[in-house]
């Protein structure tokens, strides 16, 4: 799949900019080897489609035939077969949800295709550009569409709440360009992009824009893509992909979990592998649901929800200390070593049963680190003095208040604490200094008066 730098919401930058005073056919950019051979292709020309029956087709997106969609038909047929066929059989677990969403808000079922040259329907794919998920959003862009993109959670992984927010970015681009070939050459380059290449070429038809050096060559061959993954998409048999093995529709129930709540925790009540759950939650970014959720509305195949509701709260954490090897190299010491897997250097001598620093080349040092599972348990908690834990699922946040007042309160006790050790010390010195005193004043009584000279 071709790589794209997109700028969504944004002009182009500025090194970029003068698009009008550069050399058409060193737009052309070699970029990619169809990048290349479409180079070398006729004009833009559009022309019918090949037969009445592709005409009739029931084809909600414009389409057009050229010598660029027919490059891409061959393409996908062909040198990109193994590729198109995956995206294929992974379109079908999210097509019914998009065409539903597209459907709802009265756009063509068509755009349905558009995350096929977009990600191959990959959720978690990332582009050089910072562009992630299904619909390849950026970070700005998801955020002023409602999606929330943080250090726990990136929703432009979540194939739902991310197709609701293409749905109304790509309706907002039809309303500026009435043209469903320009809204989506927008949706790859930027509306500024696509309203300057419109006015440079004073037209707003794209097709005769791509004949333009207005726009760059990967926006140009965009809309032929995606042409051809439509056609070949929507009779997969008629182009020889007859031996697809499609996946489910995406299907799961929603149950509310509380803050910090580990995927392989929720794994565990449902009694399933760890990426069954995590194949429903991508866009948990470190799995495990938000800690400034209370309830997190996590998402668990069919039938799973009950089961949850009642496991979680027995599900205990089980912390264990393993071991990998270290190969001592030529210059490595102890220092190197710890810094290198972030341990103390008495953790790493004791692992090691050594007393002393110094190395030899070739010894095999034990590298200490902790994994947590987790399990069931039917015993009650106790909370006796030996120690044990607070269950997973049970810690207690005070409010702001109370914690604010215990704050205080506990500073004040500080305080209190250090003036008891000060009067306590000041205690101990005053009889010391009242005898010094003592001393000295039989002495310096007579030296005022004048009179303290024995005879």
């Amino acid at each position: 799949m071709p790589s794209r730098e997109k700028q969504r919401n944004s002009p182009p930058p500025e090194k970029k900019s003068p698009l009008a005073t550069a050399d058409p056919h060193a737009l052309n950019l070699a970029v990619s080897p169809e990048i290349r051979e479409l180079s070398q292709l006729s004009a833009w020309d559009t022309l019918p489609l090949l037969d009445a029956e592709e005409e009739a087709a029931p084809y909600d997106f414009p389409l057009a035939m050229n010598n660029q969609v027919e490059y891409y038909l061959d393409y996908f047929q062909n040198r990109h077969r193994k590729t198109f066929a995956k995206w294929l059989a992974r379109s079908s677990r999210y097509l019914p949800m998009i065409k539903k969403e597209l459907s709802l808000a009265g756009l063509p079922e068509d755009l349905a295709y558009l995350p096929m040259i977009e990600s191959g329907f990959n959720t978690t794919i990332a582009s050089r550009a910072s562009a992630v998920g299904t619909w390849q959003f950026m970070r700005a862009t998801g955020k002023s569409y409602g999606l929330t993109v943080n250090k726990y959670v990136d929703e432009r992984c979540d194939p739902v709440k991310s197709t609701k927010a293409a749905v109304a970015y790509l309706s907002n681009l039809y309303k500026q360009f009435d043209s469903w070939h320009l809204a989506v050459a927008a949706y790859n380059a930027g509306e500024g992009t696509i309203k300057r290449a419109m006015k440079q070429s004073d037209t707003d038809d794209f097709w005769e824009i791509a004949k333009s050096q207005y726009i760059y060559s990967e926006t140009k061959l965009y809309v032929p893509q995606l042409i051809a993954a439509i056609m070949i998409a929507k009779d997969p048999e008629k182009y020889g992909f007859d031996d697809i093995d499609y996946d489910e529709p995406l299907d799961y129930e929603t149950v509310q979990v509380p803050r910090g709540t580990p995927i392989k925790a929720v794994a565990v009540a449902c009694n399933l592998p760890d990426e069954e759950i995590l194949a429903l939650n991508r866009h948990l970014s470190k799995a495990i649901t938000p800690p400034s959720e209370a309830n997190y509305p996590l998402r668990v195949p069919p039938g799973k929800k009950d089961l949850v509701v009642e496991n979680l709260p027995k599900v205990r954490p089980v912390t264990v200390t393993e071991f990998n090897t270290h190969v001592v190299k030529r210059g490595e010491t102890l220092t190197t070593i710890r810094r290198k897997y972030k341990l103390s250097k008495t953790t790493l001598l004791k692992a090691n049963n050594l007393e002393q620093e110094r190395l030899s080349l070739g010894q095999h040092l034990r590298i200490p680190y902790r994994t947590t599972t987790y399990r069931l348990s039917d015993e009650p908690l106790h909370l006796d003095r030996a120690g044990a834990g607070i269950p997973l699922f049970s810690i207690r946040t005070e409010p702001a208040e109370t914690r604010t007042g215990k704050k205080n309160k506990a500073r004040g006790l500080k305080n209190k604490k250090k003036k008891t050790i000060k009067t306590a010390k000041k205690s101990l010195r005053s009889p010391t200094t009242k005898k010094k005193k003592a001393k000295k004043s039989p002495e310096s009584s007579p030296k005022k008066s004048g009179s303290g000279k024995k005879s």
